[in-house]
């Protein structure tokens, strides 16, 4: 059985298992993409993103609701630009990034290791539910990771030139991917520094200095710097919902998250730490796998340093990127190992591992048998109302009311119409304050988040229906004064 699975040698039947395995990656993250309706999350990117504005005021939407430097927000209203004002194209916008993301960390991998590795990664990356969620919603999480893999491709690829100019082909390639991939999220800055310690090291240790990749180091941290002082002047808002992990974290460090289930994290980290510390000797001597772990360690100890002395910061998708060197670490080190079939098994066993897991996720069941909702059921609610012998409704919030600054009720209002429109429901949405609302009835909407708002004084819920995802109807009646 080993012998067919031979990964070393040149056998057709792997590669057909991997092109195949690749196939069912690219199904997962295309299938059915817009069964569920958007998170609330998502609500903000398609407001923030509408085509319909200029991109000064895109901008100050960003600046007034969320805490994520602007890059993803100006690629996708460049989509909907071209391709209509759709919650559709946001989502398709991800899911092609996480198809290209298969094939840049399967490149990344040749890069590192002149081994049939790179099959094995494409095989896991595919597979990896955690990327395919991801793959699948309006947000930035996947664009960070395809960044990140096409930033360390372009360095390594710099830091083994030959060639002593100091404007070369991959190192332009290497300054512009590691601009984007720091105008993605924050938090790869963490990629920056992991990079500066391998120069270090190189340096201190191995009386080595690259001065190509230190020129370009230095124009970036200057670029990165004068970036985060801009964005810090506008990042204010708040995540008041993050906590700093228990010591249950430390038993998996989200890779219960990562791959799928607690047995499934564990099993992978347990591989990761037997091969890291079988293969020490190795890692010391390639600087590329040396990286991989700098990069692992900073990930986890930065934002959980900065959590312990200032405010929670840390949370999975916000370190995406750390899945690029665990999934590079896996590939490389299971292949250096000895004995094929130790090798043998220990492929076998993640790839089989990691298909099985779609067994009791919606990935492959939804085609056995119908899908269940996970996010909030607008399109239901909206179809409810259509039907129903009153048509006004509001995503009323008492926050909004009073003049804060909660823009709950504009961002579901917008998505609402959109749906309104593409579904040609009879709903009129009203927004803002419904103290001076006249009619008998009105619909709410409502996502509960920290709680539903109460019905106005003159008001009271005649009638309330529950959806998944955390969505509430409510029929507001007016109160008979008399």
């Amino acid at each position: 059985m080993f012998k067919f699975f031979n990964l070393q040698g040149n056998n057709k039947t792997i590669y057909s298992l991997t092109f195949a395995i690749i196939i069912l990656g690219v199904v997962f993250r295309f299938y059915n993409l817009n069964y569920d309706n958007l998170w609330f999350d998502e609500t903000f990117t398609f407001w923030v993103t509408d085509p319909n504005i200029s991109f000064n005021e895109t901008f100050l939407r960003l600046k007034a609701t969320e805490s994520i430097p602007f890059l993803y927000y100006f690629l996708i209203k460049i989509c909907n630009n071209i391709f209509g004002y759709e919650a559709e194209v946001g989502r398709y916008f991800s899911a092609i990034i996480g198809l290209l993301s298969i094939f840049s960390l399967g490149y990344l991998s040749k890069k590192i290791s002149n081994d049939k590795s790179f099959l094995f990664i494409t095989c896991i990356v595919s597979l990896n539910i955690y990327l395919i969620i991801y793959s699948q919603e309006m947000r930035v999480y996947i664009l960070t990771f395809f960044l990140t893999t096409l930033s360390l491709i372009f360095f390594f690829s710099t830091y083994q030139e030959k060639n002593k100019k100091i404007f070369s082909l991959n190192n332009i390639l290497f300054l512009f991917s590691t601009i984007l991939l720091i105008l993605s999220h924050p938090f790869t800055i963490i990629i920056l520094a992991s990079i500066i310690i391998l120069l270090l090291y190189d340096y201190l240790f191995l009386k080595k200095i690259n001065i190509k990749i230190t020129l370009s180091i230095l124009f970036l941290s200057i670029f990165t710097f004068a970036f985060l002082m801009h964005y810090f002047s506008y990042a204010t808002v708040s995540i008041g919902w993050l906590k700093q992990p228990d010591l249950k974290f430390y038993t998996n460090f989200y890779f219960s998250k990562f791959f799928g289930s607690r047995i499934m994290g564990l099993i992978h980290l347990f591989i990761l730490i037997f091969l890291i510390i079988k293969s020490k000797k190795i890692i010391k001597n390639d600087n590329r796998l040396f990286l991989c772990v700098i990069i692992i360690i900073l990930s986890y100890l930065i934002p959980l340093a900065y959590g312990y002395i200032f405010k929670p910061i840390i949370f999975p998708r916000y370190i995406i990127f750390v899945l690029v060197p665990i999934f590079l670490l896996l590939s490389s080190l299971i292949f250096k190992i000895e004995r094929s079939d130790y090798k043998n098994g220990i492929i076998i066993l993640l790839i089989t591992l990691n298909l099985l897991n779609h067994f009791s996720e919606s990935t492959l069941k939804q085609f056995f048998s119908e899908r269940s909702f996970h996010k909030p059921r607008f399109e239901k609610a909206l179809q409810i109302i259509d039907q129903s012998n009153f048509n006004n409704a509001s995503f009323y919030t008492e926050n909004t009311s009073t003049g804060q600054k909660d823009f709950i009720n504009v961002v579901l209002s917008n998505y609402a119409n959109s749906l309104i429109k593409k579904n040609k429901f009879n709903v009129n949405l009203v927004e803002g304050d419904l103290k001076n609302f006249d009619r008998k009835n009105i619909w709410n909407i409502c996502l509960n988040i920290g709680g539903c708002s109460k019905p106005l004084k003159n008001f009271k819920i005649s009638k309330e229906i529950y959806f998944a995802g955390g969505l509430k109807l409510n029929l507001w009646e007016k109160i008979n004064e008399n």
